[in-house]
């Protein structure tokens, strides 16, 4: 029988703490990196990568020493699965654009945090390259491996019921965006990752899912930061029935998915 590496709640706390203490060190690491005249558009990608590289080795030396087996699934789904699963996600990240737009972006806190992200992200577009290969690319890969592919896995594989792994896996994979908007979203859109998880055990589908929806918010940013913050109102009762459309979609994916799982 194989002996698989198991996860528990304290565990997952702990290294996320860990993961977060990591990456409060990337402040010294940046300046080591401009002191080395490492190239401003590569700080981005290796302050960012690091940390998890860090994680990873320590988490895979762990497993080696007590003969446990990480199970990353590498296994691609059917093109009708993708079919479902891709169509589930545009509803999910439309609704979760509107979900989090509900979060106030004004006030004392609020405000100014929201403007240190659109300065942070002004700053770091200036090198569009390196910033869509580690948002789009590097964070789907190092994000899913971590949350879905180390921790929720693991706490399934330690008979944790899966409802309570799925949201307390994506509760930490929003706490560690550290701004409220992505804290909503990380719980919203991993929810529904880890739940893809869960039906297909593949770590691939978790990762193209990441990188369609990192895709989207970008592309999306580059529209708005080009043309300016001019969007119209939607109708109410047109956004009231997209929002119904969008949310039946997913309930009847979710159907569609748990059936296939069950035959």
């Amino acid at each position: 029988m194989k002996n698989y590496f198991k996860i528990n709640y304290i565990e997952s706390i702990l290294l996320i703490v860990a993961f977060t203490t990591l990456n409060f060190l990337n402040a010294i690491l940046r300046k080591l990196l401009i002191s080395i005249n490492v190239p401003e558009g590569m700080i981005f990608s290796i302050s960012y990568t690091l940390p998890f590289i860090f994680l990873f080795i320590f988490i895979s030396h762990q497993a080696q020493k007590k003969n446990l087996i990480i199970d990353l699934s590498m296994k691609l789904s059917t093109w009708y699965t993708y079919f479902i699963i891709f169509c589930m996600m545009f509803c999910m990240i439309i609704l979760n654009e509107y979900i989090s737009s509900l979060v106030p972006r004004e006030g004392p806190i609020l405000g100014n945090m929201y403007k240190e992200i659109e300065e942070f992200l002004k700053e770091e577009i200036k090198n569009p390259i390196p910033f869509f290969s580690t948002t789009v690319l590097l964070a789907p890969i190092c994000e899913e491996v971590l949350f879905r592919g180390i921790i929720l896995n693991g706490m399934l594989k330690n008979k944790i019921h899966p409802i309570k792994a799925i949201l307390f896996s994506s509760f930490l994979f929003g706490l560690t965006h550290m701004n409220p908007w992505q804290f909503v979203g990380g719980i919203i859109i991993g929810s529904f990752i880890g739940f893809i998880y869960f039906i297909t055990s593949s770590i691939i589908d978790c990762i193209l899912l990441h990188i369609f929806n990192n895709a989207f918010a970008i592309l999306t940013m580059f529209f708005f930061m080009k043309n300016g913050n001019t969007t119209k109102k939607v109708n109410m009762n047109i956004e009231f029935i997209l929002i119904i459309a969008f949310i039946i979609i997913v309930i009847g994916g979710i159907f569609l998915l748990k059936k296939r799982k069950k035959t």
